[in-house]
């Protein structure tokens, strides 16, 4: 209960004391969707400012995977969504939830850092767990995009995530995602490397195909 009244207050606090500062760059919203030899997936990513001067912003990624046999027991769902308050040039602290079919539910809080141009998205945030395992998760993103033609761009994306249970001293869940494709106006499309683990023995499910993406202005 300690946990869920701490973390309520410091959500209250970051909105409470909102400040307006310098404009920010704006990462588009991508929605994905890519097809393996194994298994189908969506993914979203959000990360907006609550105004385009506020130190205020909030970044939400999400997962979903399947398997096409209809198998309940192989849906795969992973959310981190985080509230951020700036405090020097993308540098900021946060707090929110985490979301996994392995640790479940629980808020966390941690540090964030975000990076965008026009060629370049980086985003970092490592985090804690406020849950009775203690655990310590660490959220990469970096895209790189140069243009390759006037209309054409190289498009580039590694993605990984490690929730580690601090309390039982043990891997809980990870994964490693690649791809490399190309992009055109709002459109990017291109090939898939996502590389599941789940659980201490860091049980491996792999999936390699395509994916086909759209970006929300």
């Amino acid at each position: 209960m300690k946990y869920r009244i701490s973390f309520l207050f410091l959500l209250t606090s970051f909105i409470a004391n909102a400040q307006e500062k310098v404009t920010h760059n704006e990462a588009p919203s991508p929605v994905e969707l890519n097809i393996g030899n194994n298994r189908f997936g969506l993914q979203f990513l959000m990360n907006k400012h609550f105004t385009p001067a506020s130190k205020f912003s909030f970044l939400s990624v999400t997962s979903f995977e399947s398997t096409y046999n209809n198998d309940i027991n192989n849906l795969d769902f992973i959310n981190n969504s985080q509230v951020s308050y700036e405090i020097y040039k993308g540098f900021g602290v946060a707090t929110g939830i985490s979301v996994n079919r392995v640790s479940g539910l629980t808020p966390i809080v941690g540090l964030e850092y975000v990076f965008v141009n026009k060629e370049i998205l980086l985003v970092l945030t490592p985090t804690y767990h406020l849950s009775k395992n203690k655990n310590i998760e660490g959220l990469a993103l970096i895209e790189y995009k140069p243009k390759l033609t006037e209309k054409i761009n190289l498009y580039t994306r590694f993605q990984t995530l490690y929730n580690y249970n601090s309390e039982n001293n043990q891997h809980e869940r990870s994964y490693m995602q690649f791809r490399l494709g190309v992009g055109i106006s709002n459109y990017q499309f291109g090939l898939v490397t996502n590389l599941d683990y789940y659980g201490a023995a860091k049980i491996l499910k792999e999936n390699y195909g395509v994916f086909l993406r759209f970006n929300f202005k």
